[in-house]
């Protein structure tokens, strides 16, 4: 046994990578007669049991650089004499390794004088799996793993190719960082996925030392997040009351949707686990655990024909995932048939009856809530909303099934002709706000004040929930804020004459969609229902968000007013399980520590943490070797690098072909001056509707056909493409764009 050192080193010799010339040495080698061919050289230990996919022993076997010629005999006795060393015995003893069995042998390699050198970890060792992990530092390894030389740590997610450093100084450039990641790529299908890899650097040309795997990784059952689709109502960081109810929605929401297919409670128990873990919250961004949502999507009937269907729909660009079927009873597994086709046909109606419910318990809701409400009152009216519309919110998801499921067959059917027909859907739900701000603002001076004051509050009290990243409790919408209605629509009348175009606009009837006839004429209307319908829930669901605003800004109060925090918007800090904690023991609240000065301390230390997940990367899919976990540094210096590419493809959703200044939003509370520029976006939200009415187009990052800037930029008649892989690393503010709503072509004319 020649041990996994010289084993690896051997191969990567064979298949051509750039490893120093070495020699080995056994126990046998007359060292006396031994001809070393280089004045400098490293010996190194190989052991039999050493860098192994079990044990690594990294580091306890003894290692010499910069080792003269003449000198080298005598440190390869050392290594192996440190076979005996006390601290081998241990740590084999410990393992269960008899130290007799072991064998050594030496590595005598040419001895590179680094600039660079350090490690590179195909896979975090903390388990995120999908992001390596650089350690560098100047001069050559031994100052590195002995912590004689500063350090810089580099984090490259390698699904969206991005990265981040850690550390003093940026010592790798970015193309520097690509070639390693490169390299180190090229040796996984060689030596195994989750390797540990030391490297030197001279100039721009890398050597690779050794290789070993890293042991605390097995890969087996990966926990996957990905924030396709999600990221659309939540994009950026979302607060810790936000991560926490959005988590206990899907949680209820997906155990209703697979109660209604299984129809078996005993089977549905097996899955709690899965029902409480289809979203995660990590670095204060919301994701989906895409693992569990495929295994509820495979309690469907021929799912394997919806997989394919739904990761179209919802912009989800890997593919890959387990094939294996969930393991039903047949019996079971014979009647979600039955159970699926009888629930698709009801979707319809139940989605009217849900309609129907949403006014009656709104109604209920506003008739309730009064400024003196108390703590217990409000979490009462949650447990309300809770058992009576969100415990059968699922129907809306069933809804988007119905409308993917006839959008897609539609598509396949009709081709090219397909988004004129789907933008045939006139005055849909989501575009109702738009158009009564609009008029407003149109007829503002020709009302008196009364009349205004009238319409303002009527607005806000039908739309006050809809605004820019409605979704998150944090965020300020009409109804806490009105004046964000008041210069919204003072934003509209700076232009009169553009104004009046946009008012005239809105109020025209759309087009008529071509006459169909036969299967895609049934199609298409099945199509057009389902999507109204998902344009109804998605307000709907806005005023809902709307009511637990509510509920959660006067709780603010009450603990403000109490002292129990430092002042009311410090509640959108705390997990809703805290928050009603308090509430349900109020007035003697207590922290969950048990200590009521001590929330505050839990408070400043989420603000700190989100300060540096502020500064991360938004990363689109995070695998993990088990449970996830938040980012801990002392310091990050994000590195944002520009691709020289000047064309990009995307998704056409809104036909047109427009040339305008690029405005990259990245954060949409402080867009001021968009009128007629080209919006440029990671992603958007349903209250983006308020900026793009005035844009002369669209382009986002993610999202999919019928994602809410399809939908409302096809009904505005202002040219989308989405799904533009890279968007943000190549197009800035500024750039005079061309883009073609038609065929999905970006183009950078100008930068």
């Amino acid at each position: 046994m020649l041990g996994k050192k010289i084993e690896n080193l051997e191969c990567l010799r064979q298949k051509g990578f750039p490893v120093p010339a070495f020699l080995v040495v056994d126990r046998d080698t007359d060292l006396h007669t031994l001809q070393i061919p280089w004045e400098l050289c490293a010996v190194r230990s190989s052991a039999s049991v050493e860098d192994g996919g079990d044990h690594s022993f990294a580091g306890q076997f003894d290692t010499y650089l910069n080792v003269p010629a003449e000198e080298v005999p005598a440190r390869i006795q050392q290594c192996f004499a440190s076979l005996k060393n006390r601290g081998i015995r241990e740590y084999a003893a410990h393992q269960g390794i008899s130290v007799a069995d072991m064998e050594m042998h030496v590595i005598v390699q040419q001895m590179v004088q680094a600039e660079y050198s350090g490690v590179c970890f195909t896979a975090n060792p903390q388990g995120l799996l999908n992001e390596m992990v650089i350690v560098a530092g100047r001069g050559t390894g031994d100052n590195v793993v002995e912590d004689k030389t500063d350090t810089t740590s580099y984090y490259y997610n390698v699904t969206d190719r991005v990265y981040y450093y850690e550390g003093k100084e940026d010592y790798l450039s970015a193309a520097m960082v690509e070639k390693l990641v490169r390299l180190v790529s090229d040796i996984q299908p060689v030596l195994g996925t989750f390797l540990d890899v030391e490297f030197a650097i001279v100039g721009e040309e890398i050597f690779l030392l050794q290789a070993r795997d890293i042991t605390t990784l097995s890969g087996k059952d990966p926990l996957i997040l990905d924030n396709s689709n999600i990221v659309e109502s939540y994009p950026g960081i979302s607060l810790p009351l936000t991560c926490s109810f959005v988590d206990r929605v899907y949680s209820g929401i997906f155990r209703s949707i697979s109660r209604r297919v299984l129809k078996n409670e005993k089977e549905l128990a097996k899955y709690d686990s899965v029902f409480s873990n289809m979203v995660g919250a990590v670095n204060g961004r919301l994701y989906y655990k895409i693992s569990n949502w495929y295994t509820v999507i495979k309690f469907l009937p021929m799912n394997h024909k919806i997989i394919p269907v739904w990761q179209d729909m919802l912009g989800v660009k890997i593919r890959s995932y387990d094939k294996d079927a969930v393991r039903l009873p047949k019996l079971v597994r014979a009647k979600t048939y039955f159970n699926v086709i009888s629930e698709m046909l009801r979707v319809p109606g139940n989605m009217k009856k849900l309609n129907e419910d949403f006014v009656r318990v709104s109604d209920s809701f506003y008739g309730r809530y009064h400024k003196k409400i108390t703590a217990k009152e409000l979490v009462a009216l949650f447990r309300e909303l809770e058992d009576t519309l969100l415990s059968v919110w699922d129907v809306t998801l069933l809804n988007d099934i119905y409308a993917f499921l006839f959008t897609g067959l539609f598509k396949k059917r009709l081709g090219e002709g397909s988004n004129q027909v789907i933008s045939g859907i006139s005055n849909i739900e989501s575009l109702k706000p738009i158009k009564a701000m609009v008029r407003l603002a149109h007829d503002k001076q020709s009302l008196t004040k009364e009349q205004y004051e009238e319409r303002f509050l009527s607005y806000i009290r039908e739309y006050g929930d809809r605004n820019l990243e409605e979704l998150k409790l944090e965020s300020e919408t009409f109804r806490s804020n009105p004046g964000l209605l008041e210069e919204r629509i003072a934003q509209y009348q700076e232009d009169p004459e553009k104004l009046a175009q946009i008012c005239e606009q809105l109020q025209k009837e759309a087009p008529a969609a071509p006459k169909l006839k036969g299967m895609n004429r049934f199609l298409a209307k099945e199509a057009a229902r389902g999507i109204a319908n998902r344009e109804i829930s998605r307000l709907n669901r806005s005023r809902i968000f709307g009511m637990v605003r509510l509920i959660f800004t006067r709780l603010g109060e009450i603990f403000a007013e109490e002292g129990l925090i430092e002042e009311p918007r410090d509640i959108f800090w705390l997990a809703m399980e805290e928050a009603f904690a308090l509430a349900e023991n109020h007035p003697a609240a207590k922290t969950p520590s048990g200590d009521r000065g001590d929330l505050r301390d839990v408070i400043a230390h989420r603000k700190e943490a989100y300060e540096l997940y502020a500064a991360l990367p938004a990363y689109q899919r995070l695998i993990f070797d088990g449970k996830e976990f938040d980012k801990k540094h002392k310091s990050v210096n994000a590195h944002k690098f520009f691709r020289n590419q000047k064309k990009l493809l995307g998704t056409p959703c809104s036909d047109g072909i427009v040339e305008g200044e690029a405005l990259v939003v990245t954060d949409v509370t402080g867009v001021k001056d968009h009128q007629d520029k080209i919006l440029v976006t990671k992603m958007t939200d349903p209250g983006w509707v308020f900026l793009l009415v005035c844009a002369k187009g669209v382009i986002s990052e993610k999202g999919s056909l019928l994602s809410h800037t399809a939908i409302i930029s096809r009904e505005l008649k202002i040219p989308s493409v989405v799904g533009v892989e890279g968007l943000l690393d190549t197009v800035r503010t500024g750039d005079l764009v061309r883009m073609n709503g038609n065929t999905g072509e970006i183009e950078i004319i100008r930068r």
